[in-house]
């Protein structure tokens, strides 16, 4: 559930921050220019259409956390978007850009390490993967493509928080993941 929070708050942090969100948070943002709905609904709204192709492709990746995922994070980051300041220098803004990326990281890490489930983003990654026949590495990258360009085209904004979002959650999930390891080992 802290995980769960915590990619609910980066979220919110990468939109006050206004430098570029994640790849699926533009997809969010692009939905949200284009209905009306807050930023936290449009990422519910994307977790529940990837949910559906997960359900469609494969069951086995479901499990309660993968619910929770889709209804926790997007009601996270409409919380801690009413609370969340806006960056007013330069410095703030790169504070809150590394917190947005930093706490995405993290949170990944620590709900994956819970075990009850991979998000219905992570699910249907491992299912192209293993569809398609090609590293996971590969189909993220593309799912990544697919969804900054459909936010592109609804209208949304890209930058170096975008960039530096894909290239650093990754890595900051795997070491979470394995710092969460070692504590339970001990």
């Amino acid at each position: 559930l802290i995980g769960l929070f915590a990619l609910g708050a980066s979220i919110a942090f990468y939109v006050q921050a206004d430098v570029g969100a994640d790849p699926f948070t533009v997809l969010a943002l692009g939905i949200s220019n284009r209905t009306g709905a807050t930023v936290g609904v449009a990422t519910q709204l994307v977790g529940a259409g990837l949910l559906i192709l997960l359900l469609v492709a494969d069951r086995s990746h479901i499990g309660i956390g993968t619910l929770l995922n889709a209804v926790l994070v997007g009601g996270s980051a409409d919380i801690v978007l009413r609370f969340a300041p806006r960056p007013v220098s330069l410095v703030s803004t790169v504070a809150m850009t590394a917190a947005a990326i930093l706490m995405m990281g993290v949170g990944v890490g620590l709900y994956v390490s819970g075990g009850l489930g991979e998000g219905a983003l992570e699910g249907v990654m491992l299912v192209l993967s293993d569809r398609l026949g090609i590293p996971v590495r590969l189909s993220r990258i593309c799912m990544d493509v697919a969804a900054v360009l459909a936010g592109l085209a609804l209208g949304a904004p890209i930058g170096v928080g975008t960039l530096l979002g894909a290239a650093l959650t990754g890595p900051i999930a795997e070491a979470t993941m394995r710092m969460v390891r070692i504590v339970r080992n001990r």
